[in-house]
């Protein structure tokens, strides 16, 4: 299992219609089959649901019921709603050990930063596999990693950043091997310097001020990380950050105008699409003026802004559902905070960024970071069945 989490961020396939998403949705399948048929060679006791298995149902639950009552329900939605719970459960329930899974992830993102940085420098490994990538003057637009994107590269590597502390923290290493990770930091730091995207910007100042406190070695010295995001947000290679703003708030306020009318249950699985087209029409018959329409207006898959994304497709039930979940991770992480920085501390602070991250973009309707997400909160649910059994 720990090797199939190694190849979530790297598996793709050229000629594919969705070359980067489709492989990663059946690998996915794959560890639910695994988990599944572990859970039934094993003999898992009896042991209660801890809070987070809860609010896991809770989720299920409240995404089943969107497609039941749902006016528009796709099916391959629904199934990429729900596809990630399995591994969650089988991590929460010990079918995989957290430190497995730590540096399974650990190696894999360093695998994706490898490819990230030979394709920076135009050596892109995957044309080796037949890939023939649409050709960009920017060297930015040349990393798109294993994910197709390079905001989407940054995105994982932002997540996953917080394992390269934990090896770094973990001491008692000889002194090769500690340079090692140095260099391996070194290099994921690179590459997402490499993707040329905000998400850094955002992430860094997020964790500098979470590995403080688990880290006693860098608490004199993370407030160094407010500068270094501004600068980031500056230099970035992207269109102008106000631009970028902009183009948010304008699908924020297109797709919230009808929050009122929002079904309890959502739209369905899969409705936001053609949901904002509807609500983009009848937004610019009645703003004509607008300056934003010639900017912005057009064809939208995502919201960019996932919370917002789920209120459309599952209602405040789905919606509330999810903050559920995301506000028990949140209490695990400050509650773990006087422990030393392990596998359950990275992972807190991992998930703490895709969340952080949700609120300007669509990670969660994403494979990768989807399933990397609920592998986050599985290592922080098996942390709480340990706690209680310890107790």
């Amino acid at each position: 299992m720990g090797g199939a989490v190694f190849l979530l961020p790297l598996v793709c396939w050229p000629g594919l219609d969705h070359p980067f998403s489709t492989p990663k949705i059946g690998l996915l399948i794959c560890l639910d089959l695994a988990m599944a048929a572990g859970w039934l060679l094993r003999n898992s006791g009896s042991a209660g649901l801890a809070a987070g298995e809860w609010l896991a149902l809770g989720w299920t639950a409240a995404v089943s019921i969107s497609a039941l009552g749902g006016a528009i329900v796709s099916f391959e939605a629904l199934l990429f709603s729900l596809l990630p719970v399995p591994l969650f459960w089988g991590v929460a329930r010990g079918l995989i050990s957290a430190n497995r899974l730590a540096t399974a992830v650990w190696l894999g993102s360093l695998g994706e930063s490898a490819v990230v940085l030979l394709q920076y420098c135009g050596w892109d490994p995957l044309r080796w596999l037949g890939w023939q990538p649409e050709s960009f003057a920017s060297p930015r637009m040349r990393v798109y990693g294993t994910m197709g994107n390079p905001d989407f590269v940054a995105a994982w590597c932002c997540a996953t950043l917080p394992f390269c502390w934990r090896e770094l923290a973990r001491g008692g290493r000889s002194r090769p091997a500690q340079v090692v990770r140095w260099v391996a930091a070194a290099l994921q730091v690179a590459a997402i310097l490499a993707t040329g995207s905000r998400v850094f910007a955002l992430i860094v100042p997020l964790q500098a001020a979470m590995l403080a406190i688990y880290w006693k070695r860098v608490r004199r010295t993370w407030l160094l990380a407010l500068p270094a995001a501004a600068a980031l947000l500056y230099l970035a290679p992207t269109r102008p950050l106000a631009a970028t703003i902009e183009g948010r708030l304008y699908l924020a306020q297109v797709a919230a105008s009808h929050w009122r009318q929002t079904p309890v249950m959502g739209y369905g699985p899969g409705s936001f699409e053609a949901q904002f087209a509807q609500w983009q029409a009848e937004w610019l018959q009645g703003h004509p003026q607008d300056p934003r329409a010639a900017r912005f207006a057009g064809a939208v898959d995502h919201a960019h802004n996932d919370y917002l994304e789920f209120l459309v497709e599952h209602g405040p039930l789905g919606l509330g559902a999810f903050l559920g979940l995301a506000g028990w991770i949140a209490a695990r992480a400050w509650r773990g905070l006087a422990q030393p920085l392990g596998a359950g501390g990275a992972a807190a602070i991992g998930a703490a960024s895709l969340l952080a991250l949700a609120a300007v973009d669509f990670p969660f309707h994403r494979p990768a970071e989807w399933g990397l997400f609920w592998l986050f909160a599985g290592v922080l649910t098996a942390r709480q069945h340990t706690n209680t059994q310890g107790a």
